[in-house]
Formats: structure tokens, sequence, C-alpha cells
């Protein structure tokens, strides 16, 4: 039960057995266990289907067609970006240039 220790289950049993008594504290505990019993079972049958999910080959091809997709439009942005830098760079330095040379003369 996670992190507790016989000190605090003992505490909270007294704490149960004060609040509800002696005649409902049974029944309540049943009551308790059969709820996190039942928790624990959707808790396993979702991570099994979720699993299952993952593990399903057409689910998981789709998944990597789209990261490819994504890689090569995200290839395509850079490229476009560099070129375009480079072009203004080229113009940038070409001024540069020109002005060098009109102050040489």
């Amino acid at each position: 039960m996670g992190n507790l220790g016989g000190g605090e289950i003992l505490v909270i049993l007294l704490i149960g057995l004060i609040i509800l008594g002696p005649k409902r504290l049974p029944e309540a505990s049943k009551q308790v266990g059969k709820t996190i019993r039942q928790v624990r079972q959707t808790s396993r049958n979702f991570q099994a289907e979720l699993e299952a999910a993952i593990e399903d080959p057409s689910i998981e091809e789709a998944a990597r067609q789209k990261g490819r997709e994504m890689l090569e439009n995200e290839k395509k942005k850079n490229s476009y970006s560099d070129d375009a830098n480079s072009s203004e760079d080229l113009h940038i330095e070409s001024e540069v240039v020109k002005d060098e040379d009109i102050g040489h003369e």
C-alpha cells in the first residue's frame, strides 16, 4: 500500500475505529479493500490496452510516417531560410565591398 508503515496503518485503523465504531469498521474495511482492488484492476486493464495500442504495427507505422514527414518539412524550412540568409549575406558583403572600393579611390 504505497509508503505506509505499520505505525501509520495503526493510526488509520484507530481513527477508523473511533469514527465508525467497532460494528461498522470491518464492513467499511471490506468495502475499502474491494474499491482498491477494482481501481488496481482497472489500472492494469488500461495499461494493457495502452501497451497493445502502442504495439499495434499499423499505428506504429503511421506515427513513424508522420514523424518522417515532419522531419522533411523541417529540413525544407531550414534549407529555404539558409538560402534566403545566404543571398542576404552575399548582398550585404557586396555592399561592404563597394563601400570599401569607393573609400580607396
